[in-house]
């Protein structure tokens, strides 16, 4: 029995050892990307529209094949005559993301794009850690710009380069995560794209290698589409641009 016992103890370790190994290669692949992105900029001297996008690296791009494939490049792509600015940078946490909204001018925008969430998310912050920053990032945007659209993060722990128990645990921190920001987005008033799915209902579940970048931990360009087919459905963006 103890033999039987030694021998499982070791093929357990066997198999944290490989994950270890293959999570540090992904997370190495993951720097090495996000440090070859750029956020996504359009800038015009008589815009129709400008919109200010503060963020982490979804709000950057990084992952997407072309920066024109993140979610700030599909907007540019539909409307043409808007300005972005765009503040986004990889590894950006909540006050990060606070810090990036302070350090603009204030200026005439017509809706303000967060991305936040998913770094804190990797980091393992609860809610309680961020609730304090994200109240005052919502509130400080709603004081720039009387639109903000907050785009929510997906289940983080589907992400190919997570294995159990550490992808259970990042899906729990996102589901916790996102029971906050709804909160937080009822009680300011800014509006809520909600990316997280049911276990069923999320394609990214059913197709996780389809939807994620070669790093396999950000997303690809197909998740990026996925994501600004919910920020149309879900907010008043197009509402907000379409005459602009």
């Amino acid at each position: 029995m103890k033999r039987v016992s030694l021998i499982l103890v070791l093929l357990i370790g066997g198999v944290f050892l490989v994950n270890a190994v293959f999570l540090g290669t992904r997370v190495y692949q993951a720097v090495k990307l996000a440090g070859e992105s750029q956020a996504f900029e359009v800038r015009f001297d008589e815009a129709g529209g400008r919109i200010l996008v503060v963020g982490d690296d979804i709000g950057v791009g990084t992952g997407a094949g072309d920066p024109g494939l993140s979610i700030a490049g599909l907007i540019a792509r539909d409307f043409p005559a808007v300005e972005i600015v765009n503040r986004s940078r990889n590894g950006a946490g909540v006050s990060e993301v606070l810090e990036q909204l302070r350090s603009v001018e204030e200026g005439a925008f017509d809706l303000i794009l967060v991305h936040a969430g998913s770094i804190d998310i990797l980091r393992l912050r609860s809610p309680d850690e961020i609730k304090e920053p994200l109240s005052r990032l919502f509130h400080l945007a709603l004081a720039r710009a009387g639109r903000v659209i907050v785009v929510g993060t997906g289940d983080i722990g589907l992400a190919p380069a997570f294995f159990p128990p550490l992808s259970w645990m990042y899906t729990e921190r996102a589901r916790a995560a996102r029971e906050l920001f709804i909160l937080l987005a009822r009680q300011t008033g800014v509006e809520y794209v909600d990316l997280f799915r049911k276990r069923d209902d999320d394609p990214v579940r059913k197709d996780p290698g389809r939807f994620f970048a070669p790093d396999r931990l950000h997303p690809g360009s197909e998740a990026y589409s996925l994501w600004y087919g919910e920020l149309m459905r879900q907010s008043s963006l197009a509402d907000i641009l379409q005459h602009r």
